[in-house]
């Protein structure tokens, strides 16, 4: 679907395709804002927009198809590229993780494996128009547009107001995210410290693959609008660049943050290494403990069950009592020693 909004002779309206090659040839259409967003466009609205119209750069346009050209490819990283006449720019906006369950049990819980969508947004800002094109349901797009429809007027702040509004939108949708991955980690720690499973690594590795993906976006979108709100580009004018160094703000803020939650993840993965390996050398001194202390016993057991008929032992008619209470003796000197020794704690 192609939602065109046209501010002209000081007026906002929405526009057809037909009516924005009529309005091309208007003598004011220079003075023209343009606002245009393909949403899950189709090839035919592609190639009649964003190459017969404006006549964007052929390798801009194949980074806008990559999702449907490559859908195994995946999202195209953040970036920001300068044709002199416009701008291109990449986001990838992201979406609560989404939790699946799998087929392997493990004890009472069942494995949870953590999907953490993104989505890539592709904008062409220029002197008196706005082009976004995204494949999936922006809202953070779909709120500029009621904005539009409710305030006719926004458009004549220009392209780039547009433009920052729709990032800002982008930015404070990575709160839910955020409080998603803090959420996570208090789970995980209570069950690395408080009820120990073997499961929670697998839920540690998860969390941690969720973390790098997001800092690895979020470094890339600080770069982006760390270039946009500097004054790099002259078609951001020195009003609006003011609105672009909050967002900035905001988004540095929000990298501080996955940058400690990685931090906070790799430190409980040391974490539970470190417990499990407590676990087992409790185990294992269990176990030396119990071998250590049958040693003499088993030793005293072969002793007298060598074939020889000419032990002495054996003729004793007490013999057989002696030899259990050797061995009790022995057990039981051997146990008071180890506790003594703070060996059974």
């Amino acid at each position: 679907m192609t939602t065109i909004f046209a501010l002209t002779d000081g007026k906002t309206r929405q526009i057809s395709i037909q009516d924005l090659f009529i309005l091309r040839n208007q003598p004011d259409f220079n003075n023209t804002i343009l606002w245009v967003d393909l949403e899950n466009p189709s090839e035919q609205e592609e190639e009649t927009l964003l190459i017969n119209f404006f006549l964007f750069h052929h390798l801009a346009v194949e980074d806008c198809q990559r999702e449907r050209i490559k859908p195994k490819a995946g999202d195209h990283y953040p970036k920001v590229e300068d044709y002199y006449d416009y701008l291109y720019v990449i986001f990838n906006p992201v979406e609560p993780p989404v939790e699946l369950s799998e087929d392997i049990d493990h004890g009472d819980e069942r494995y949870v494996s953590v999907q953490f969508p993104t989505r890539q947004i592709n904008a062409f800002l220029g002197k008196n128009f706005l082009v976004t094109h995204h494949y999936e349901l922006s809202p953070a797009i779909s709120y500029v547009k009621e904005l539009c429809v409710k305030n006719p007027m926004m458009l004549q702040r220009g392209p780039d107001y547009i433009f920052h509004v729709i990032i800002d939108g982008i930015v404070d949708n990575y709160t839910p995210v955020i409080d998603y991955f803090d959420t996570r980690l208090d789970e995980l720690e209570a069950g690395v410290f408080e009820d120990f499973q073997t499961i929670t690594l697998s839920k540690i590795l998860e969390l941690k693959k969720g973390i790098v993906r997001l800092r690895r976006v979020t470094t890339y979108q600080r770069e982006i609008l760390n270039r946009l709100s500097r004054g790099e580009f002259t078609l951001i004018s020195n009003e609006e660049m003011i609105y672009y160094r909050n967002v900035y703000d905001h988004l540095v803020r929000i990298t501080d943050l996955v940058e400690s939650y990685r931090e906070n993840v790799s430190g409980l993965l040391e974490a539970y290494l470190s417990v499990n390996s407590n676990r087992m050398n409790k185990v294992m001194k269990v176990l030396t403990v119990i071998s250590t202390l049958f040693l003499p016993l088993t030793f005293i057991s072969s002793i007298y069950g060598m074939n020889f008929h000419f032990m002495p032992e054996l003729e004793w008619k007490y013999g057989y009592g002696f030899i259990w209470l050797l061995i009790i003796i022995i057990g039981l000197s051997m146990m008071l020693y180890f506790r003594k020794k703070g060996w059974l704690d």
